[in-house]
């Protein structure tokens, strides 16, 4: 199965795609947002500022949030999935990419507990946290996350990579690192636990999923999740759509910020 298939069947816009960079989730044409302009020297497509835990759109605006190899990258994963049920309209539908780490540089890491999630939720946990430097650095593949580096090199880069993150986080600056691991039962316990303990933010179903998932590069899991909400929240959704018709920018927030033109 391919994005394309998959994108067709769920996806309506308007919607929103999260860290697209370089390679877009293909058949939609979401609004395009990154916290980042350029990342490794290359422009990202990205029309607003905004990232996976904030994004610049109204509650009950959009149809779908998409997202693929973003969640691990997000400190807080489940304060993420807080905010895409914010801002979708009642069976707005979340389809998002995660790497299964047996296929990827992670293989050897152990997966995230749903426990650990819900921990960095309770204490707030952002970018800005180095609580799983040691767990990255130390335990990805280097032979596949660094390929170049020569293997009587591998523990001195290791030092470096631990102490500039070490460092940026003491300086409250955001890293990026595979914060979180994933595989395919990890996801979807994730998705039953949320509703089990915040049924009122996070009431939603698992309604498709797909492992080894997009043909193209099968190395992540596909959950596509819709989301349920009370009627004033669909009496707010049906307002946001005819603003919408009228004005498609009407489903922004007053303070969602542009990025230079590409």
């Amino acid at each position: 199965m391919n994005h394309l298939e998959k994108a067709r069947q769920w996806l309506r816009d308007p919607g929103v795609e999260i860290g697209a960079f370089k390679t877009p989730i293909p058949g939609i044409k979401p609004v395009y947002v990154d916290k980042f302009a350029e990342f490794a020297h290359e422009k990202c497509l990205a029309d607003y500022h905004g990232e996976a835990t904030a994004l610049p759109f109204r509650d009950n605006s959009l149809n779908y949030v998409t997202s693929s190899h973003v969640l691990e990258h997000v400190g807080n994963p489940v304060l993420a999935l807080e905010e895409w049920c914010r801002v979708l309209r009642p069976g707005g539908i979340i389809y998002v990419v995660v790497p299964d780490k047996r296929y990827t540089w992670d293989r050897h890491r152990v997966t995230t507990p749903v426990a650990h999630l819900l921990e960095d939720y309770e204490r707030k946990t952002t970018a800005a946290d180095d609580t799983h430097v040691d767990d990255f650095v130390d335990n990805v593949d280097w032979t596949t996350f660094s390929p170049s580096t020569p293997p009587e090199l591998v523990p001195t880069k290791k030092a470096e990579a631990k102490a500039g993150y070490h460092n940026a986080a003491r300086q409250g600056i955001e890293i990026n690192i595979h914060f979180h691991v994933f595989e395919p039962p990890s996801v979807v316990e994730l998705v039953s636990v949320l509703k089990q303990r915040h049924p009122q933010r996070f009431n939603w179903e698992l309604v498709d999923q797909a492992e080894r998932f997009p043909d193209d590069n099968p190395i992540g899991f596909l959950a596509v999740i819709k989301v349920h909400k009370t009627w004033r929240d669909a009496a707010a959704a049906w307002l946001n759509e005819r603003r919408y018709r009228k004005d498609p920018k009407a489903i922004l927030s007053e303070d969602a910020r542009t990025f230079a033109a590409r």
